[in-house]
């Protein structure tokens, strides 16, 4: 059954993603029940971008969006096994912010999903960021899992938002901080690049007061260097990519020359012994 539903998902991509002749809702639900799929060329090159055509190409109605934006949020995907007892389960939590991704950015193009519900994915979304434990960018048996790398692409469409104000956006950039000031695990999937992207736009947008922007970044000075040294080794490469690619991604733009004075700071702070 699953290898015919696989052959219906190679079709489906054949034809450039016209799904005229089947039941949208059919192969919508059947694909969410394989987006953590641990063969990655199921996972990623067929039921990544059906499911992303299906929230995208305005096949479904407003209400059920939203139906199926809380289906995600449920335990049963952004949720799914956080105590990770069953192998790979990130993957199905990691698969599932890439279409919330979709949705969001669905969202504030066409302005088709309520305010309460977008805050809840904010506020849903957060509580999964800060307790994801499973860490890994790419595994050699299942490919990306990336649950870091993906939740910085959610991070940009959320900041965003139109109604999200400075006390949102503060929210999400203390989430990221927390999360990329790790001592156990060291980033090195590129997490710093795809993060800086969501904190670039931040910037670009100017709902910060620029003093919070300050505090922020001043926040990724290591104030206790006698760790071990692992643990202070982890945390000094997490900052240092993460902040070296803010870095470069604005240190000839005239408007952030402060900014960039301050990141070279912490830079140069974390350095000295």
């Amino acid at each position: 059954m699953e290898k015919d539903f696989i052959n219906i998902l190679q079709d489906i991509k054949e034809k450039a993603y016209d799904f005229k002749g089947y039941d949208v809702k059919e192969i919508l639900n059947q694909s969410l029940a394989m987006i953590g799929d641990q063969n990655p060329k199921v996972r990623d090159d067929l039921v990544y971008p059906v499911l992303a055509h299906l929230f995208h190409d305005k096949l479904l109605s407003e209400k059920d969006l939203e139906s199926y934006l809380d289906v995600l949020l449920s335990d049963d995907y952004l949720f799914y096994d956080m105590k990770n007892e069953k192998p790979y389960s990130a993957l199905k939590r990691s698969f599932t912010v890439l279409q919330l991704v979709i949705i969001c950015y669905v969202h504030r193009k066409d302005h088709v999903i309520g305010q309460a519900k977008i805050n809840r994915l904010l506020e849903r979304f957060l509580s999964y960021y800060i307790h994801e434990d499973i860490l890994t960018g790419y595994d050699p048996k299942v490919g990306w899992i990336h649950t870091i790398a993906h939740s910085a692409d959610l991070f940009h469409q959320l900041v965003q938002v139109e109604h999200f104000q400075e006390t949102d956006i503060m929210s999400m950039l203390d989430a990221i901080q927390i999360k990329m000031m790790n001592k156990q695990h060291d980033f090195v999937f590129n997490e710093d690049e795809r993060t800086v992207v969501a904190v670039k736009k931040v910037l670009e947008l100017n709902k910060v007061d620029q003093d919070k922007i300050f505090t922020w970044i001043d926040g990724f000075l290591i104030k206790d260097k006698a760790m071990v040294y692992l643990d202070l080794m982890n945390l000094e490469n997490n900052i240092k990519r993460l902040l070296r690619s803010l870095y470069f991604s604005i240190y000839k733009d005239e408007k952030y020359q402060e900014i960039v004075k301050h990141l070279e700071f912490v830079l140069t702070e974390n350095q000295k012994r």
